[in-house]
């Protein structure tokens, strides 16, 4: 479906929302879409995604922030990233410890020296984080706004009992995320498998060969569920022209999409 920009599109995870409270989900999703697209207001689409997703982890519905589930050793280890499609600039953690990752991978993303940092640099406590985990799903963001910026990102506090130091696809560009001045798409669900496909990054080549943002996300979607079967993940895209398209193969997908003039929301069925 086309919107007109400023355009913002979230979710908060590909997975099985029957197990889960479904409405705080999308109560949440709800105030991350109003919350990131005020930012259209002062900022561009780097900023609206950033804030959308940086409410998302303070919520505690999702995991990732706050809501992140803990690994083997009983501890949060996060990973988020952050691509700016026009300026192919890129900045990612992983394995962190602070309150707001997609803002850390802001600050790399924007200091320009490197695209990937990982593990403790001099982070806050979590102390106070610790025990809020909800065991809910991946959160991310894509946008358009009206000087064409195309960005996304994507945070994540892995997989529930993961190994201490595993990395996921969501702090990396073309499997968690990626933007070009084609594109912009945010992935979730199993990051073992996502890994494996790179299928952000395979949705911004269909589009470049001409297909729509809607075929080219169910085409890769299709594509993990033939090679992997079903429940193992979800996209959201937008495209330079303002159409924009979100698809799973999981029980349920939390996202949401706000324009100039509509603003939707669901966790079960819904088109977007």
């Amino acid at each position: 479906m086309k919107y007109t920009p400023p355009i913002l599109l979230i979710h908060g995870g590909a997975g099985d929302w029957s197990k889960r409270d479904s409405e705080k989900g999308l109560r949440e999703i709800k105030n991350a879409l109003n919350r990131g697209y005020e930012e259209f207001k002062r900022g561009s689409a780097i900023e609206a995604v950033v804030e959308a997703i940086a409410y998302m982890e303070d919520s505690g519905a999702f995991d990732a922030g706050i809501g992140s589930v803990k690994n083997a050793k009983g501890e949060i280890e996060m990973d988020a990233g952050i691509m700016h499609g026009n300026t192919w600039r890129v900045g990612a953690v992983a394995s962190v410890r602070v309150k707001n990752p997609i803002k850390e991978a802001l600050r790399v993303m924007l200091d320009g020296k490197h695209v990937l940092l990982v593990g403790n640099r001099g982070e806050e406590s979590l102390k106070e984080f610790l025990g809020n985990s909800q065991g809910g799903d991946t959160v991310g963001a894509v946008a358009l706004d009206e000087q064409g910026n195309l960005v996304a990102g994507t945070s994540t506090g892995g997989i529930s009992g993961k190994y201490p130091g595993r990395v996921g696809d969501s702090p990396i560009p073309g499997a968690g995320y990626y933007a070009t001045p084609r594109v912009a798409v945010s992935s979730t669900g199993i990051g073992e498998i996502i890994l494996r496909v790179l299928p952000a990054k395979e949705v911004d080549i269909l589009v470049s060969m001409g297909f729509s943002i809607e075929d080219s996300i169910r085409s890769v979607i299709n594509k993990v569920t033939e090679m992997f079967g079903k429940g193992n993940i979800g996209m959201i895209g937008i495209d330079s022209k303002g159409y924009a398209y979100a698809y799973y193969n999981t029980v349920g997908m939390a996202r949401g999409v706000k324009d100039k003039n509509n603003e939707k929301s669901f966790v079960f069925e819904g088109e977007i």
